[in-house]
């Protein structure tokens, strides 16, 4: 049975903020989602929600929307999160479009704090980003989230905020980028280099979802990260938010690393050893040396090993066909 629509409760006046969501086949993520909305501390009169799903029948039963709630379905045409993203802030009126992802919770106080922060139509708005608290301790092995708490340059849309201004301006997404990879940071560089000016907003707090990840899963996630290379094209000043300004991953240069101290292990096996360890931090320095954790790195080792793997040559091969020097 289907769930419920959107309230039809009355608006006493127009939105000062425009939530928009885009999603597919993760109803139950966005169920806790639109409950976080229904938090807010800001008076629900002042914001609406305005969530986007793909006309390709590829859900079930749909989310309920929370009591009080102002939600409105949109529906693409096609699946992908540039052109659904547009379809939602175009479909509203609001001066402020927040942006924020199906698997994430924003704070009781997120639309306040970035009301409260808005700089006017050249001023795009970053939150910080954290783990969710009641899933951190999911975040191990192939597992995934989303952390950002300083100003960043690849704008990921799980926590940022534009003027609807701003996005007429530069014309929103680019559509052609292929499923969620790239086309937020593409816009966010576009913006910039209109003349609008990044506001790190501390307060502004959304939680992104731990998921948990098979390795056939974690795999086709890998091969679809062939995206940064086409920022890079399109935006050279882009290098500086990659890792010494070459490597698309902090753990791609470290995993070459490590391939190279492995080739030098019979003649100086010390300095194998040492090159080696820089790539084990990087994927495991967030756990605890414990004997539970040591028998983690040693079952998902070779797993995250053939992720980078696979990224690396998704890259290589999109930086080859872009032109640009990318690993």
């Amino acid at each position: 049975m289907p769930a419920r629509t959107a309230p039809t409760n009355a608006r006493t006046h127009e939105p000062s903020v425009a939530v928009v969501i885009a999603t597919r086949l993760r109803e139950t993520r966005l169920a806790f989602a639109l409950d976080a909305l229904a938090e807010q501390t800001l008076d629900h009169d002042r914001f609406e929600v305005i969530v986007v799903r793909p006309s390709d029948g590829s859900d079930g039963a749909l989310a309920d929307v929370p009591p009080g709630l102002h939600v409105r379905y949109v529906t693409s045409p096609v699946v992908g999160a540039a052109a659904q993203r547009n379809l939602g802030w175009r479909a509203t009126e609001a001066p402020l479009v927040a942006f924020t992802d199906d698997d994430c919770r924003p704070a009781p106080d997120w639309l306040e704090r970035l009301l409260a922060a808005d700089g006017g139509s050249a001023t795009m708005l970053q939150g910080r980003t954290e783990p969710d608290p009641d899933e951190r301790h999911l975040l191990w092995g192939l597992a995934r989230s989303w952390e950002i708490t300083a100003a960043n340059g690849r704008y990921a849309t799980c926590n940022m905020a534009y003027p609807r201004a701003l996005l007429e301006r530069v014309g929103g997404f680019d559509d052609r980028f292929p499923g969620a990879w790239g086309e937020d940071t593409d816009l966010g560089l576009r913006a910039h280099e209109a003349g609008a000016r990044l506001s790190y907003v501390d307060d502004a707090l959304v939680w992104h979802a731990v998921v948990p990840r098979p390795l056939p899963r974690a795999l086709r996630e890998a091969r679809r990260r062939g995206s940064t290379p086409a920022v890079v094209m399109r935006h050279p000043s882009h290098r500086a938010e990659l890792y010494c300004r070459i490597f698309a991953h902090e753990r791609h240069a470290k995993l070459l690393l490590a391939a190279a101290g492995l080739i030098a292990l019979r003649r100086r096996p010390l300095l194998a050893a040492a090159a080696t360890l820089p790539y084990l931090n990087a994927v495991y320095g967030r756990d605890r040396v414990t004997p539970r954790g040591l028998l983690r790195l040693v079952t998902h080792l070779p797993s995250r090993v053939s992720i980078d793997i696979t990224e690396i040559v998704i890259t290589v091969r999109a930086a080859i066909r872009h032109r640009v020097l990318l690993i």
